[in-house]
């Protein structure tokens, strides 16, 4: 009913951001929309008995004045509003890298701090109080947006001069560094932390779930206007053209968090075998550094260098002969990779549930990916569950398609291969594939394929 706007190169779809009780709708600004908006407002009233208040409703335009606007707020019986607006807490529309953007942050602190103006309170209670409240009220605005560095700097003199003068008493000595302060206690501090990095870990946090949450609304608006890696979840490529937004400060965090993540290796397909940290205690590129310069390929995926089986390929590819000295590190580098061993290890879910087939052979296949058939295959099950095929294309009908194909094969085999030793009954080659065939047909048609 809302067609909302369309973002970036993928054109995904916004129509609303929800979070309980607080919604924002995306429309253009044809009246016959705005009437459809109103009327569904309207019609949520009658069907749920709540009512929606307009009074408190505020309706913002994008390159738009601010009388058009007004004309529009009158359509829908709401105020008209401009930016920034606040929406669960945190300011949209402005520029986190102005100071003022920070200014609630400090006059939050600085009226929580008034508040103990009168109370009595010792040197162990301040620092309490520090440790509970003044670090943890920042957080919220830095999970999401880069701290500037003169606003640290306040917000420090803050618990500072709160920490050693408290509220009211004149100026006294700082007796002991900040930097020995915020140190953890286990090494001599008091455990209130840097802020600076405080919110570059929480920056961090969004590098984590990005590609953990693919398919998550933020996660395909980002992706459809930056744009990501080969590999899925490195967000450092994006920086050279976004623009001034909050995921710029959050990839920009990327090196950072990079250090302190390790690679847990299951097919290579998503790991770069030079820069990523997955063998050792270094990048392979910082490793091998006379390797890594002549390499052609710098972002090749494991997957790529090793191949899926042993002997190992090693398709290196470097542009030009190597020296003496380098093929003797490139030597050593075998040598170090010889226990590697590249196996999908993640569950299958999607090619187990989501293929288009009746319920009963779904619980089949994953009994069957899971090895408790009575047999023993040539390999692991795991791996002959990932075999990869690229005539039907890489869109979702391809992909359902062959998927749908795999699971006829391994159901009529699975059939023959009973019928076979229980029965002592056999077909010829034609008949199965006939009979692949048949059930893959009659699959997609009863799935509507």
């Amino acid at each position: 009913m809302l067609e909302g706007f369309r973002v970036g190169r993928n054109r995904t779809r916004v129509s609303h951001l929800q979070f309980a009780d607080d919604t924002i709708f995306f429309s253009n600004t044809r009246e016959e929309d705005l009437q459809t908006l109103k009327s569904l407002l309207l019609a949520f009233g009658h069907i749920s008995g709540l009512k929606v208040n307009l009074d408190k409703s505020n309706i913002y335009g994008i390159n738009l004045d601010q009388a058009h606007i007004s004309r529009l707020a009158e359509t829908l019986e709401c105020k008209a509003s401009g930016w920034p607006i606040l929406y669960l807490g945190l300011p949209l529309g402005g520029n986190p890298r102005a100071g003022g953007f920070w200014d609630p942050v400090i006059e939050r602190i600085s009226r929580r701090l008034d508040g103990w103006q009168k109370a009595y309170l010792s040197f162990g209670g301040r620092i309490t109080l520090i440790q509970s409240c003044l670090t943890h009220m920042p957080c919220y605005y830095l999970s999401l947006f880069k701290l500037p560095a003169s606003v640290a700097a306040k917000i420090e003199r803050l618990q500072r001069d709160f920490l050693w003068s408290g509220i009211g008493e004149g100026k006294k000595d700082h007796l002991v560094r900040w930097d020995v302060v915020c140190k953890p206690k286990e090494i001599g501090g008091l455990g209130f932390g840097n802020i600076s990095l405080r919110n570059l870990a929480l920056l961090g946090k969004w590098l984590w779930r990005y590609p953990r949450e693919g398919s998550a609304l933020w996660h395909q608006v980002i992706l459809s206007i930056y744009g990501s890696h080969s590999n899925g979840w490195d967000a450092n490529t994006i920086v050279r053209w976004s623009h001034r937004c909050p995921w710029k400060a959050i990839s920009q965090v990327f090196q950072e968090f990079s250090s302190f993540t390790r690679f847990v290796v299951g097919n290579g397909e998503r790991i770069r075998f030079w820069e990523d940290l997955w063998w050792g205690d270094q990048p392979l590129g910082s490793q091998y550094p006379s390797l890594f310069r002549v390499v052609l390929d710098k972002n090749i995926p494991i997957s790529s260098v090793l191949g899926p089986t042993r002997p190992f390929s090693w398709n290196l590819n470097f542009r030009r002969n190597l020296s003496d000295s380098e093929i003797e590190d490139l030597e050593g580098l075998m040598r170090s990779l010889d226990g590697v061993h590249l196996s999908p290890s993640v569950f299958p879910s999607k090619f187990v549930w989501n293929s288009q087939i009746p319920f009963k052979v779904q619980s089949f296949i994953w009994l069957f990916q899971l090895a408790k058939m009575d047999w023993v295959p040539p390999r692991s099950i795991l791996d002959m569950m990932y075999i990869k095929f690229n005539g039907f294309g890489s869109s979702k009908r391809g992909i359902a398609l062959w998927q749908a194909a795999n699971i006829a094969l391994i159901r009529i085999v699975w059939r023959e291969r009973n019928a076979r030793i229980f029965e002592d009954k056999a077909r010829n080659s034609e008949s199965l594939w006939d009979s692949i065939v048949s059930l893959l047909l009659f699959g997609l048609l009863f799935q509507g394929f």
